[in-house]
């Protein structure tokens, strides 16, 4: 703007510089002056940091900290995900199950649905061993409503799905005749309808075995897969309701264990 007025004054002196040209350089100088102001705010909004805009923590140390995190990320604050008092992260919302196309907005996986993030947007897929039926992923070999395939509902005469085969009995449990039994544990059929224990004998594992000889439950005597001992006794996990899918693992009253997990008793999942 200097430069201006000393091209005015100049003329001044000068006689020789035409009228139209002294005028020329006031308006030059005059409009250096009006104009200046604005070129200086448009520079400074031009410059204006956004991670400063972004970030409006209390406390220095939750600021600094939510800054640090803004220039890791390229100044980029869409990528900027969590809170001053959780702190920020700089996140790829192409592929962050937790925060998926956008902050916050989280992939969540079902019982057995996996969840990922993909270009953006959340993708589900059965986990292993199950498939998806109506949209719903369930294993067809404990499903009462898709025992075996998709679709194929088990009658009220045979309302239990075990190894996707319809059954009278619980899982875990054999028709012999008109009950229901254990085949692991009951003495009667012990590993097999009508195979029947010796007198002073127990049914350990599916197996007889005489306590007053030998240590049914020990070390020397395993449980016969799938049995596992839990207590000193073998118990079923894939359908125990005390020891579901493990020892100690009870499932709820109005749930039975079928295939190691708990289920509703009325075969809905």
């Amino acid at each position: 703007m200097t430069h201006h007025w000393d091209e005015f004054a100049k003329s001044l002196v000068e006689k020789s510089v035409p009228r139209r040209e002294t005028l020329r350089l006031l308006g030059a100088a005059l409009a250096g002056v009006f104009l200046s102001p604005l070129g200086m705010g448009t520079a400074w909004a031009g410059g204006r940091d956004p991670c400063k805009t972004f970030c409006r923590c209390s406390g220095k140390s939750r600021q600094d900290a939510c800054l640090a995190a803004c220039r890791a990320c390229n100044s980029d604050t869409s990528r900027l995900c969590g809170s001053c008092a959780t702190g920020f992260a700089c996140t790829d919302l192409a592929s962050d199950a937790s925060n998926c196309g956008a902050c916050g907005n989280v992939c969540w996986p079902g019982p057995l649905e996996d969840a990922a993030c993909f270009d953006g947007g959340c993708v589900y897929l059965c986990a292993e061993g199950a498939v998806r039926c109506g949209g719903t992923c369930t294993l067809l070999e404990w499903d009462p409503d898709n025992c075996g395939a998709c679709g194929n509902a088990c009658p009220e005469a045979a309302p239990y799905c075990t190894q996707g085969v319809c059954s009278p009995c619980q899982p875990g449990l054999a028709l012999c005749g008109d009950s229901c039994v254990d085949l692991g544990s009951n003495p009667d059929h012990c590993g097999g309808c009508g195979q029947v224990c010796a007198a002073g004998e127990v049914c350990a594992g599916g197996a007889c075995c005489n306590p007053t000889i030998s240590d049914c439950f020990g070390s020397s005597d395993p449980c016969v897969f799938p049995f596992i001992p839990c207590d000193g006794v073998c118990v079923d996990p894939t359908s125990d309701p005390f020891n579901c899918g493990g020892c100690y693992i009870q499932c709820a009253p109005s749930e039975v264990c079928a295939g190691g997990f708990c289920q509703s008793s009325g075969g809905s999942w």
